[in-house]
């Protein structure tokens, strides 16, 4: 019986061999492991093997709705996600997976790293991780990404599966590690777990509709649980962001540079980060429109 279950979401990934190669070279104890890819493969890259188990769902999934179905078909104890973009390092996994030496440790997030090759992937990595880059500090979030992320099994059974209401990879996980915290349990962050992050968003046009596309399904978390989150009164109305974007995408654009004092050596990149801040902005703004209509 495998001890742990590693889950990936694929829609069609063109590297998703890469990240299955990546795990089944993982400095750790293979006979305690499964891997199930939940999807569609129109690349025909997913070889089955006694470690990878292949789900086909046939239609496109959401991430939130394939790694549902992973977690319904896991055994393990400790459920592991990365993403099909993603490439581990050999000993992520062992990383990952050491917390939960300790009983107090239920959620668990690794690091993420990121070639600097492409200025458009650059600045979409550095907007939306920066603050789970490898080169941060360890200790508590109030969320973790699903990209690098492993929770008990009894920590699912308590606050339940991913919000399937979440139509792509925008805000889901933001919003399933909220309940987390919600229900008590800490959210623990290792840098030294770390996967490569490889996005094919690498132009203007696909970042800024990302950006777009977040704005409009994470900014459902600030209204779901404002009281929780203490959200701002001018995050709950759509014209004080429309109106105050400039400003909170500064503000933000700022925070990024402050967080981690390793970034600065990207400071070419500020221009790129504002703007995809000014864009979730205005998809945020979109959906607060929407709701009040």
């Amino acid at each position: 019986m495998p001890r742990i279950s590693i889950i990936i979401p694929n829609l069609n990934s063109k590297i998703i061999d890469l990240t299955l190669d990546a795990l089944q070279r993982q400095e750790f104890d293979l006979s305690q492991i499964e891997v199930l890819v939940i999807g569609l493969d129109d690349q025909g890259l997913i070889q089955e093997n006694e470690l990878v188990r292949w789900i086909s769902t046939d239609v496109p999934a959401t991430p939130a709705v394939a790694r549902n179905i992973g977690m319904q078909e896991a055994k393990g104890d400790l459920f592991c996600f990365t993403d099909a973009d993603c490439i581990p390092e050999t000993d992520w996994l062992a990383r990952l997976t050491a917390p939960f030496k300790d009983a107090d440790n239920s959620v668990v997030g690794g690091g993420v790293a990121f070639e600097a090759k492409n200025y458009w992937t650059l600045c979409d990595n550095l907007s939306w991780f920066y603050e789970y880059l490898s080169s941060a500090s360890a200790g508590g979030r109030n969320l973790l990404p699903s990209l690098n992320l492993c929770v008990r099994r009894q920590v699912v059974d308590k606050v339940g599966l991913f919000d399937t209401s979440y139509p792509s990879a925008a805000g889901e996980d933001a919003e399933w590690t909220t309940r987390m915290r919600q229900a008590g349990f800490g959210l623990n962050f290792v840098p030294t777990a770390i996967v490569y992050h490889r996005p094919s968003r690498a132009s203007f046009a696909a970042i800024c509709r990302h950006a777009f596309r977040y704005g409009r399904h994470s900014i459902k978390i600030k209204s779901e649980y404002s009281e929780f989150l203490q959200t701002p009164v001018f995050l709950r109305k759509w014209w004080a962001v429309l109106l105050l974007s400039p400003l909170l995408a500064t503000s933000v654009t700022v925070k990024v540079f402050m967080f981690d004092r390793a970034l600065w050596r990207y400071w070419y990149a500020l221009p790129g980060i504002l703007l995809s801040k000014i864009v979730w902005c205005l998809g945020a703004a979109r959906s607060l429109w929407d709701i009040k209509a």
